[in-house]
């Protein structure tokens, strides 16, 4: 009887330790093959950085770093930075937290359907899901980081304990540390804590559901509504992308109202049908058994579907971390409902999840047996670096660059780094224009041939045809070039 219970629990912890030394190996052969850009993981790794010095002015995004996002959690990993830590560490740890996000599935899955082998099912299920795997390879985002966490509060508060009064309290305070440490990683994570405690106010825990919609409403209102835009100067990372809905949260919940017609016209046009199978359908549709439960995720969908960028609502990218979260802690709920009703339509319901996600991670997932694997999104076989090491060799530790978006991430680490053509001409630099530091400043150009169009072309041209930049230096491709006259 123990080897019964065990087994499930081994062979889950196997796949976890392979998932993050495969997926882990992949995403570090990325970034070492220079495949990893300034927007975001370049901004990452200078805000890390700038706050292990004391500073916070983010040249790479042109924002304050808790005017990009609140990321208070990145004080934690500021020793990391002191110990030499860089894009690398970030990474794998993100990948280790993806992976140990199917602990509180496995947890919640084994406390609602009272079988390990079907929580073990469903943590499987969780590694197999494609947008896991995307969240990895787009590399590091705070609120990527923020879901094991997330998952555990879940689990903390929505599992009660067989005891009464002491037992509860603790209960409840381990949920709190949970979901306040998760809202800590990214300011928008207390939209789904709020959408936990409704879900408790809804199974009647008054009291505790009660007190933490008040405190992550309050917070999302104090740090996301209010700290964030003041200390970014009144702007916003994401106000160019709701168009004439707003530029705000409340600009966009006040024109849906008012207008409802720009609300449902946005919605038909960007397929919220279809990007609420996307998220669904590796997982058999199960989740929708348990709409108080997806309720965590229904502000981040909205908040991605709305947008007029096609990137927010793909299932590649960070933006769907809290939604597809959602969707696997609603697809332990539904088949636990369908287990209540009868036991085997709880087994038949997880066995369809599960192959449901092995379906989905073949058609379109990034795993070595998935379509994706060599489709152009990991680095295979000897790839040609030696331009872009010479760069960073050429370089100094300290001096202010300009350079691709590609080489930002590998140098990153330094007061003054742009993505060219920043200073001279301001292209994704989400701050005023003239937090911009003055081009006389910039000491070294780092370009691939060929790759400048548009206004870059002409600027690069310019500096070379006046002089300002010479002395150009290109190995396998890439070129510095340093600043000769001052």
């Amino acid at each position: 009887m123990k080897t019964l219970r065990t087994l499930p629990a081994a062979v889950l912890t196997g796949a976890i330790i392979a998932w993050i030394w495969i997926v882990g190996r992949l995403v570090v052969d990325r970034h070492n093959s220079f495949a990893t850009f300034d927007f975001d993981l370049g901004i990452h790794d200078q805000s890390l950085w700038l706050l292990s010095k004391g500073e916070w002015f983010n040249t790479v995004c042109g924002l304050p770093v808790f005017g990009h996002h609140a990321m208070f959690m990145y004080w934690l990993l500021v020793p990391f930075v002191w110990l030499g830590g860089g894009p690398n560490l970030w990474n794998v740890i993100q990948v280790a937290a993806l992976a140990l996000g199917a602990v509180p599935v496995y947890l919640i899955a084994r406390n609602r359907l009272r079988n390990d082998v079907l929580a073990a099912m469903l943590g499987i299920t969780w590694l197999l899901l494609p947008t896991v795997s995307f969240l990895a390879w787009e590399t590091w985002h705070p609120e990527t980081l923020a879901l094991p966490f997330l998952m555990m509060g879940y689990h903390y508060a929505t599992t009660r304990p067989e005891g009464f009064g002491a037992d509860v309290r603790r209960r409840n305070i381990i949920a709190f540390a949970w979901l306040l440490a998760a809202m800590l990683w990214k300011e928008d994570i207390s939209l789904a804590v709020m959408g936990i405690a409704i879900l408790l106010i809804a199974k009647k825990r008054w009291k505790f559901g009660g007190l933490l919609l008040g405190f992550a409403a309050l917070y999302f209102l104090v740090i996301g509504v209010w700290m964030v835009p003041t200390l970014a100067g009144e702007t916003s990372a994401y106000g160019m992308l709701y168009g004439e809905l707003g530029k705000t949260p409340f600009d966009v919940v006040k024109t849906s109202i008012s207008e409802p017609s720009l609300f449902f016209d946005r919605l038909s046009n960007n397929n919220f049908t279809g990007y609420l199978g996307q998220l669904s359908s590796p997982l058999a549709f199960i989740p929708f058994l348990a709409p108080l439960t997806i309720l965590m995720g229904v502000p981040q969908i909205f908040i991605n579907i709305l947008t007029t960028a096609d990137f927010t609502w793909a299932m590649m990218y960070h933006y769907q971390a809290v939604p597809v979260a959602a969707m696997m802690l609603g697809a332990i709920e539904g088949a636990a409902f369908l287990a209540r009703r009868a036991k085997p339509l709880g087994v038949i319901a997880v066995t369809f999840t599960l192959l449901a996600s092995c379906i989905a991670a073949n058609a379109w997932g990034l795993m070595p047996f998935g379509n994706k694997y060599r489709a152009g999104y990991w680095p295979h076989g000897e790839q040609v670096v030696d331009g872009w090491k010479a760069a960073l060799d050429r370089v100094g530790p300290d001096d202010p660059v300009s350079a691709h978006y590609a080489f930002v991430p590998h140098a990153s680490q330094r007061r003054i780094i742009y993505t060219f053509p920043n200073p001279w001409v301001r292209t994704n630099f989400l701050g005023d224009p003239s937090l911009l530091e003055s081009p006389s400043k910039i000491k070294w150009l780092v370009i691939p041939e060929n790759t400048m169009g548009g206004e870059a072309a002409k600027v690069l041209a310019q500096l070379i045809a006046s002089g300002e930049y010479g002395d150009a230096q290109t190995v396998a491709g890439i070129t510095t070039y340093k600043r000769l006259k001052p």
